[in-house]
């Protein structure tokens, strides 16, 4: 079963750290979080390949299921905004999130679907609720394609 890299969980708790050193140690902090996080995203994708699509996103949404790891894991959206697998909440999984705004108006899953359906993949920032912390912060993400009719994704938050 593929587990997170420890890579992500060791950048995230550097990047104060880093930050104090200096801006290009905190360029340095972020290059490793958004490599990590678009390594999540790809094996994830590879998973969906490997074991199938149902089984894949029950792991994506299990704490145990490899793919989370304190506040990093994996989500994963139909075309229409329906939440199909979220390690971070587990309890969207089901609902309709295409037109749920964050508290600066933007609608993170209409956009996160837009970048990975018409572009195939990239990134994009937004506030969510952080699920250890449960504060909300800003969200880097990675989206990607999966399947004509899925994206998924993952990111960090900046603490």
């Amino acid at each position: 079963m593929p587990r997170i890299a420890p890579l992500l969980p060791a950048a995230i708790l550097a990047m104060p750290l880093l930050a104090a050193a200096g801006p290009a140690r905190a360029a340095e902090a972020e290059a490793a979080l958004r490599m990590a996080a678009m390594d999540l995203a790809r094996r994830a994708a590879a998973h969906v390949q490997a074991v199938g699509r149902p089984r894949a996103l029950a792991d994506f949404s299990r704490p145990d299921g490899g793919f989370v790891r304190g506040d990093d894991y994996v989500f994963c959206h139909a075309a229409d905004g329906t939440v199909l697998a979220h390690g971070g909440n587990p309890a969207l999984v089901g609902r309709n999130m295409m037109n749920a705004r964050d508290p600066d108006g933007r609608r993170p899953t209409e956009t996160l679907n837009r970048i990975g359906f018409t572009e195939g993949a990239g990134w994009y920032e937004f506030r969510w609720p952080n699920p250890v912390t449960r504060r909300i912060v800003d969200r880097v993400a990675f989206v990607m394609k999966v399947e004509d009719d899925l994206v998924c994704g993952a990111g960090y938050f900046r603490h």
